[in-house]
């Protein structure tokens, strides 16, 4: 049971999705005379900047429907390339891994000797979900994006100032709805995906801001994904990490693979 929870929850960080959250308070919606503008200068300024990431000791906690399993993994980033997951339930040993590139998702089951390999237009197909490598780039590294776009579009963003000090930055198009909250220092707190035309939404929180090799980054980051009748949260603790090292990728090979059906790993 433990496996076929990591594996889908490999998939449900990808699919979109939100707790309830506490209401927000509005003071005043301010998108004049540039002001949004700002404030994205100011939060792309503020963001995390590297162009590779080696994160050798990471703790992931995954909770599905209130069963829940703690285990070890590593993460590889070679920013717009592509980002590696290896998740090790038992002794550092690697029974899954996933690779995520530009045009697909990869996920490896070691132990049964199944890859599934899946678009990221399935996710929109089947669920009405918007989903890219580009946004999922940016949730994990905690970067500013405007969801289902490649470029950020500030002039087509709205700024809503709320309590605390804090600001909310929205984003739409025709199937998503995107909110990014911004603390007073400029990092990003949260950002909160809803698909339109279903209950699937996806929310992320980034806590424990910390600095290393010149790169400020929030050292947890929770991701929750849930529709109508399920929720499955996954919560990334980062326990040590290098910047700017020399990554090299080498893609996993089929010849010990047989290949599956990803609605099966989906309903498993």
């Amino acid at each position: 049971m433990k496996q076929r929870i990591i594996i889908i929850s490999v998939f449900t960080i990808l699919i979109l999705s939100a707790c309830k959250t506490k209401q927000l308070v509005t003071k005043t919606v301010s998108n004049e005379e540039g002001s949004v503008i700002v404030m994205i200068e100011q939060v792309l300024k503020a963001q995390p900047q590297f162009k590779s990431a080696n994160v050798n000791k990471m703790a992931m906690e995954l909770t599905m429907n209130e069963r829940k399993v703690n285990v070890s993994a590593t993460c590889k980033i070679l920013k717009n390339s592509v980002i590696y997951l290896s998740i090790q339930p038992f002794l550092g040993i690697e029974l899954f891994k996933a690779e995520f590139t530009q045009d697909s998702l990869r996920v490896y089951d070691k132990m049964n000797r199944k890859y599934y390999i899946v678009d990221y237009g399935y996710f929109g197909r089947h669920f009405g979900v918007e989903v890219s490598f580009n946004s999922l780039q940016a949730l994990i590294f905690n970067q500013f994006f405007c969801v289902g776009k490649k470029d950020v579009l500030p002039d087509s963003c709205k700024l809503i100032s709320l309590s605390a000090g804090r600001n909310e930055i929205n984003f739409e198009t025709e199937s998503m709805q995107q909110k990014s909250i911004v603390l007073a220092d400029n990092t990003i707190q949260q950002v909160i995906l809803k698909a339109k035309n279903s209950s699937f939404q996806l929310q992320t929180n980034y806590e424990d801001y910390t600095f290393k090799n010149g790169v400020s980054y929030p050292q947890k980051i929770s991701i929750t994904a849930s529709n109508h009748n399920s929720t499955a949260t996954c919560i990334f603790s980062v326990k040590k990490v290098e910047f700017e090292t020399n990554i090299k990728f080498i893609p996993s090979t089929h010849d010990r693979y047989s290949k599956g059906d990803i609605e099966q790993l989906i309903k498993k």
